[in-house]
C-alpha cells in the first residue's frame, strides 16, 4: 500500500487484493491527470471497452481551498459508470458495485445532489414543466431521457454508495480502516500498514491543470470565434470544446470546461473582461469553469434556454450547498427563447434543441453585414443519426416522433460560414459522417479525445487551440473604446470629450513575465491595464495581488513622487495604456482633482491590501467602493451589535475579537472582515459575536451588503471564509 501524489491535491492509494482503488482529492480534470501518470489505461477485452480507475473517491472536508472547488466528482463517476462499466448492462464491469464517495456528511451531501443534477439534469416531467416547456414538449423530452438512462432516473443514494466519515473511524472494505484525523487529515490503514493522507492545500497552491497551452495573441474584432477547446472530458492534452466570440470589442463565451481560467489566461484574457458566457448544457466538460467566472468583480451575463438555466441553477446551488437563489446573486441570467433569433443588441443568437442526457441546445450565431449577415454555429452536445433513429416511435408514450427527429436533423443542417461540431461519437454523441452533406462554408470538427481519421478529415478539419476567425473585421480601435470606459468610471464627474487627451497616448504591449515596475522605481507614467493580467507583490512579503484589466497602476507612486514598494509583473500577455506623468498631472491640476483623488486612493489602496478586496477587482471597481465606504471608529469594550453583521466591516486599524459563548474563537486584523452575514449566516448558527478587547481603538470600513452583492468575487471570497469556519467548527 503507497500513497502517490499525482498532482497538487489529488493522490492514489490502491489496494487490488481487496478490490479498492481510492482516488484522494478530486478538483476538476483528476481523471486526465490519472491518465497522464497512467494509473488509468485500458484493459483487455474481447467484448467490451473498458478501463481501469478508481472506485472510490476521498472528498476534501473544504468545498474550496485557495479560490478554487476541491470537489468535482462528476467526471469521475461518470468514469466508474460508462469507462469502467459499473452500470452498463451486459458490461464485466457491472459486478454490482456502485461507484462511492466519502467525506464529511456535508460534502457528500453536496455531491451527491450534485452529481444526480450532472447526470439527469431535470429529473421530472414536473420539473421540465416548471421551466417553462409545454406538456406536449416535456412527454417528448421525458421519452429521450429515458431512453439516454435506461429507462430509469435513478435517485441519488441508487446511483453512487456513499460513506460519511465523522469522529470514528469507518471500516470501508474488510480491514481496511479509514480515520479522520484532523481538517483535511485522513490515515488509512490495512494489514498492519498505514497511510497518511493530507488534502491541504499550502499558501497560494492552486490545483493544476492536465496539459500545457502556449500564449496566443488575440484581438478585439467586430465579429470573430477564437477557438478555446476541440477536446472532451478524457483528453488529457487539450481543453473541452468551447469557444469564444468578440462582439464590438467584447468577449462572450459559449459554455466553460474545466480549467477555463489557464485557457483565458493563455489569451491574454481576464475574468473581468468578460461579457457573458451562452451556455449549451451541463455536463462538466462544459459547466465546471461556471465556477470560475463568479470570481469576476461584476456580474458576468448567463445566457441560456429556461430549460438549460434551470439545470444549471440546481447544479451550481448542490455544489456550493446553497439556495438557488444564490445563482442570481453571483451572475445576471438573461432567459433565451428557443427555435428563434434573439437579437442582442446586435448578436443574435438562435437556441435549438439536441437530444442529450440533460437538457441541451445548440447555438446559432449571426452578426448584419451588409445585406446579409456571417454566421457561426456551436453544435454541442449532438446525437448521431443512428442512435437518434432508435429512439423513434409510432407508438404513443415511447420515444420520440418522426416529425421531431425530422426538425432535430433539419437544425443540424443548417448552414453557416463556420460551424463547430461534436464528432465524439458513441450513444450520447455525433459522427463526423451524419455532416457529410452539411451546406456550411467551413467545419471544424471537435468533442474527440483522439486524432481524427482520414475520413473525418474529408468532411471537416481541427483545430489549433488559439486559432482566432475573423468574422467581420473592425475599424474601430476597441482597445481606446475600452480605456475610455475605464477612464470614465475612474473620473465619473468629467465628460468624455475632456478624456480624450489622456485616451490618445500610448498603447504598449508586454509579453508574460515581463516586469512592468521594479520595486524602488519611480515611475514616469500612469498604466492602464487594457486586458490580461499582471501580479502585483508587495514589497515586505511574498503576498500579492491579481491585477485584472481596468486597473490604473502607479498614479500613486508617480503624482506624488513616491518610488514603488511592490513589483509589478505580467502574469499573461497584457496590453496597456501608458499616460506620461506630466499629462496626468495636468490634466488632474486643471480639473481639479488632485485632492479627491489622493483621498479615494487611499482608502483603495487599503482595499487592495486585504484578502476580500485584493485579487480580481479592478481600479475602477475599488474606486467606487471607496467612494462608499463609511468609516466607523469603535473604542475598547465596544462590540459590533448583531444587527449591524448585514453589513460588512473591514478592519483598517487595531483588532477585534470573535467569540463564542465568551471564548475567543480568533481574531482578526487589518485587512480583515467581519460580518456579510446574508450571504453565509453561520454566525446564526454559532451565536458569535464580534468584541474590541484590546486597549486600542479601531477603525473600520463599512459596505452596506446591496453593494457587496453586485460584486460576486467578494461574495465568492466570503463564502470560502465562512466554508473555512464551518468545517471548522
Amino acid at each position: 500500500m503507497e500513497l502517490i501524489k499525482v498532482t497538487t491535491g489529488l493522490f492514489w492509494i490502491e489496494i487490488p487484493e481487496k478490490n479498492f482503488y481510492l482516488m484522494c482529492g478530486c478538483p476538476m480534470d483528476s481523471i486526465k491527470h490519472l491518465t497522464n501518470k497512467g494509473i488509468i489505461k485500458q484493459l483487455q477485452s474481447s467484448t467490451h471497452y473498458r478501463e481501469s480507475g478508481p472506485n472510490a473517491i476521498l472528498l476534501s472536508d473544504l468545498s474550496v481551498q485557495n479560490g478554487y472547488f476541491c470537489n468535482l466528482a462528476e467526471f469521475p463517476i461518470l468514469h466508474m459508470m460508462y469507462k469502467q462499466g459499473m452500470v452498463i448492462p451486459g458490461h464485466p464491469g457491472n459486478t454490482g458495485h456502485k461507484p462511492r464517495i466519502i467525506g464529511t456528511e456535508e460534502q457528500v451531501t453536496a455531491q451527491k445532489n450534485y452529481i444526480f443534477r450532472g447526470n439527469y439534469g431535470l429529473a421530472s416531467k414536473e420539473e421540465l414543466m416548471f421551466s417553462g416547456c409545454s406538456s406536449d414538449l416535456a412527454d417528448q423530452m421525458w421519452q429521450l431521457k429515458l431512453k439516454f438512462n435506461f429507462n430509469t432516473i435513478l435517485p441519488p443514494e441508487k446511483l453512487i454508495e456513499t460513506t460519511v466519515i465523522g469522529g470514528r473511524p469507518v471500516e470501508l472494505k474488510p480491514g481496511v480502516i479509514l480515520e479522520r484525523t484532523g481538517l483535511n487529515q485522513y490515515k488509512l490503514s490495512c494489514n498492519g500498514k498505514s497511510v497518511n493522507i493530507d488534502l491541504n492545500l499550502k499558501k497560494e497552491e492552486v490545483y493544476e491543470p492536465p496539459y500545457k497551452l502556449s500564449y496566443k495573441k488575440i484581438k478585439r474584432e467586430e465579429f470573430s470565434i477564437i477557438h478555446v477547446g476541440e477536446g472532451n472530458g478524457w483528453d488529457n492534452s487539450r481543453p473541452c470544446m468551447g469557444s469564444v466570440i468578440t462582439f464590438k470589442g467584447r468577449f462572450y463565451l459559449i459554455d466553460a470546461g474545466p480549467n477555463i481560467e489557464y485557457s483565458l489566461n493563455a489569451l491574454g484574457i481576464s475574468v473581468n473582461e468578460i461579457e457573458g458566457i451562452f451556455h449549451t448544457h451541463i455536463h462538466d466538460d462544459h459547466f465546471a469553469g461556471l465556477t470560475y467566472l463568479i470570481m469576476a468583480d461584476h456580474k458576468i451575463k448567463y445566457f441560456a434556454t429556461p430549460a438549460v438555466m434551470t439545470t444549471a441553477k440546481k447544479k451550481l446551488s448542490a455544489l456550493m450547498g446553497q439556495d438557488e437563489s444564490m445563482f442570481d446573486q453571483v451572475l445576471d441570467p438573461v432567459s433565451l427563447d428557443c427555435g428563434r433569433w434573439n437579437n442582442l443588441d446586435g448578436l443574435e443568437v438562435k437556441p435549438l434543441f439536441s437530444p442529450h442526457p440533460v437538457e441541451t441546445t445548440i447555438l446559432y450565431f449571426r452578426v448584419k453585414y451588409g445585406r446579409s449577415y456571417k454566421t457561426y454555429a456551436h453544435l454541442a452536445d449532438v446525437i448521431s443519426r443512428r442512435v437518434l433513429e432508435t429512439f423513434v416511435s409510432s407508438e404513443p408514450g415511447i420515444g420520440i416522433t418522426r416529425e421531431w427527429y425530422d426538425r432535430i436533423w433539419d437544425g443540424y443542417l443548417e448552414k453557416a460560414d463556420i460551424k463547430k461540431i461534436d464528432v465524439g461519437g458513441g450513444l450520447i454523441h455525433g459522427a463526423a459522417a451524419d455532416f457529410a452533406n452539411d451546406p456550411s462554408e467551413r467545419l471544424i470538427l471537435s468533442h474527440t479525445d483522439r486524432p481524427l481519421t482520414e475520413d473525418e478529415k474529408k468532411i471537416g478539419e481541427g483545430i489549433i487551440f488559439g486559432t482566432q476567425d475573423v468574422l467581420i473585421s473592425t475599424k474601430e480601435n476597441y482597445n481606446r473604446v475600452h480605456a475610455r470606459q475605464i477612464l470614465e468610471d475612474y473620473f465619473p464627474d468629467i465628460g468624455s470629450s475632456h478624456l480624450k487627451v489622456l485616451v490618445n497616448s500610448s498603447e504598449i504591449s508586454y509579453r508574460a513575465g515581463d516586469i512592468l515596475a521594479s520595486k524602488g522605481e519611480m515611475l514616469d507614467s500612469v498604466y492602464i491595464l487594457l486586458s490580461g493580467k499582471l501580479n502585483y507583490f508587495y514589497g515586505e512579503d511574498d503576498s500579492y495581488a491579481e491585477l485584472t484589466s481596468g486597473t490604473m497602476i502607479g498614479i500613486t507612486n508617480s503624482i506624488w513622487e513616491k518610488p514603488t514598494v511592490g513589483v509589478y509583473q505580467a502574469s499573461t500577455n497584457i496590453e496597456t495604456l501608458r499616460i506620461p506623468i506630466k499629462l496626468m498631472r495636468d490634466f488632474l491640476i486643471k480639473n481639479n482633482l488632485a485632492e479627491s483623488l489622493r483621498d479615494r486612493n487611499q482608502i483603495a489602496m487599503n482595499l487592495r491590501r486585504s484578502y476580500l478586496f485584493g485579487s480580481r477587482i479592478s481600479s475602477r471597481k475599488l474606486v467606487k467602493l471607496s467612494q462608499r465606504a463609511g468609516i466607523i471608529h469603535l473604542l475598547p469594550g465596544d462590540c459590533i451589535p448583531r444587527g449591524w453583521s448585514r453589513d460588512l466591516y473591514l478592519i483598517n486599524k487595531g483588532s477585534i475579537d470573535i467569540l463564542h459563548k465568551g471564548k475567543v474563537l480568533r481574531k482578526i486584523n487589518r485587512g480583515e472582515s467581519w460580518g456579510g452575514y446574508p450571504v453565509y449566516p453561520i454566525w446564526k448558527k454559532l451565536k458569535i459575536e464580534a468584541h474590541v478587547t484590546s486597549e486600542s481603538p479601531v477603525e473600520l470600513y463599512r459596505f452596506s451588503y446591496d453593494l457587496l452583492k453586485e460584486i460576486p468575487t467578494v461574495q465568492w471570497k466570503l463564502y470560502q471564509l465562512w466554508s473555512c469556519w464551518d468545517a471548522a467548527y
